[in-house]
């Protein structure tokens, strides 16, 4: 069976035109064939019933490449009615003939396009009109890697998206040990520091033209009589038909003795986040559990003079790869089955009082500051405001596709699971960015749109 194809099939596979995505499409249409796995999906920006641009990103052969150049450039100018008359036949004669097996395997395009179209003309019965300037499909509250994943693919479906960070875009991520290699990512482990994933996070929201504020989100109001959520910042007001929070969590405080005391102008007192910098030729006691503490630990190595590494339970729970490398630091201290009683000093961290479990004797190390890793709690105060209902350890309560008990708002990372992992995180805010498309496609019963979106990712 041949597979030429005709110079001009050629031409538009390596030279396609009108490749991308309109940030402010009017409508998108997507189609599939589940059977050779190609994809395409196509956006319209129509005036005066005109289609003025037109832009495809297709998954597939060389000849659904083609065929999706030649729909955008048979279609542009036309007017709606003249390109719901384009063919699938239409697109194969104006590149000079398909192979026969392509002509319904790859030859989608123009059913993208009428998808488009249908798209655009059921908005308008529904009245449901541009977004306007400060107007958005969906608002992100939180730069860390749930919220710029579910930022990043928001855009790269075709979603007007806007995402607020007011400190430090990669969240904890970026805040502590940013050098460090990250060891539990799969296709990442030992190849990628947590600074060079956010740097690559933060690349691919801005190529998908994700619009980044860096500004916290002071309150959030959801209108009675419309769709939109109206977020207010220091600058202005924004609004936005889907709202995702993932505003990430915060080090708990341990309630230790001393801790209040030496946690403000700079008594020695850390938390997770503590710059490793900040704490060079110092004498540090580590206190928690499981991998935050020992994260910690590790990243000062060659930094802290001194690091007692302490946990009240009988050992810290983790890889034993990640124990062998801590144990190798100069100058560490592992203290299992200890509690930390007190901390203690004049003005700054000068004392640490501990108690052994097995045998209750207590012990003072002199110390010149502590680093607290007992656990982290969610940053849900605004969700609270706005009723989301949270479960008794207070994590925002979410289905299957990380909705919460508010219509059109949803929960990802660290305020919505206590299993603090990036790859969970990132899943979830990919979750989000194709429910949030599929939310006037489809009945979330039927799955038919999701099912579809999945396909193209996978």
């Amino acid at each position: 069976m041949s597979f030429e194809y005709s110079e001009k099939v050629k031409d538009h596979f390596r030279n396609p035109r009108n490749v991308g995505t309109i940030k402010d499409a009017d409508a998108t249409g997507r189609v599939g064939n589940p059977v050779c796995g190609d994809m395409m999906e196509i956006q319209l920006k129509v005036e005066d019933n005109i289609i003025k641009d037109i832009k495809f990103k297709t998954f597939g052969c060389a000849s659904a490449i083609a065929t999706s150049s030649m729909v955008t450039e048979i279609a542009k100018g036309k007017t709606l009615e003249e390109a719901l008359e384009i063919t699938r036949q239409d697109v194969a004669d104006e590149l000079d003939g398909l192979p026969p097996i392509k002509m319904h395997c790859s030859n989608l395009a123009a059913d993208a396009l009428h998808a488009a179209i249908k798209d655009y003309m059921e908005k308008r019965e529904k009245g449901i009109t541009r977004l306007g300037e400060d107007e958005y499909e969906v608002a992100v509250i939180g730069g860390g890697a749930a919220g710029l994943a579910a930022a990043t693919i928001s855009s790269y479906v075709g979603l007007k998206t806007v995402i607020f960070d007011g400190g430090q875009w990669g969240g904890l991520l970026n805040k502590f040990c940013p050098d460090k290699l990250i060891e539990n990512y799969p296709g990442l482990t030992d190849k990628m520091t947590t600074k060079e994933l956010t740097r690559s996070l933060l690349d691919d929201a801005r190529e998908q033209e994700a619009e980044m504020v860096n500004e916290n989100v002071n309150d959030v109001e959801i209108e009675i009589d419309s769709d939109f959520k109206t977020l207010t910042t220091d600058s202005g007001t924004y609004k936005a038909r889907v709202l995702v929070l993932a505003s990430g969590s915060s080090p708990a405080k341990s309630g230790i003795p001393g801790e209040e005391k030496f946690a403000v102008d700079d008594g020695g007192i850390f938390y997770l986040t503590a710059d490793p910098s900040r704490l060079n030729d110092k004498r540090v006691l580590v206190y928690g559990h499981g991998y935050n503490a020992v994260s910690a630990a590790g990243c000062l190595g060659g930094i802290a003079g001194s690091i007692t590494l302490v946990t009240d339970e009988a050992s810290f729970m983790v890889p034993e790869r990640e124990m062998d490398r801590v144990k190798c630091i100069e100058g560490l201290k592992i203290l299992n089955s200890t509690t930390l009683l007190e901390i203690q000093g004049a003005a700054k961290v000068e004392k640490a009082v501990l108690e052994d479990q097995t045998g209750g004797e207590r012990v003072e190390i002199m110390v010149d500051a502590v680093v607290l890793a007992t656990g982290m709690v969610p940053n849900v105060e605004l969700m609270e405001k706005l009723g989301v209902e949270v479960d008794e350890s207070g994590f925002v309560k979410t289905d299957k596709y990380q909705r919460t008990s508010l219509d059109g708002v949803y929960a990802i990372g660290n305020v919505a699971s206590e299993i603090d992992l990036l790859v969970v995180a990132e899943a979830q805010g990919t979750i989000v960015a194709h429910d949030a498309l599929a939310l006037d496609k489809t009945e979330p019963e039927t799955g038919n749109v999701r099912q579809s979106l999945c396909h193209v990712t996978c």
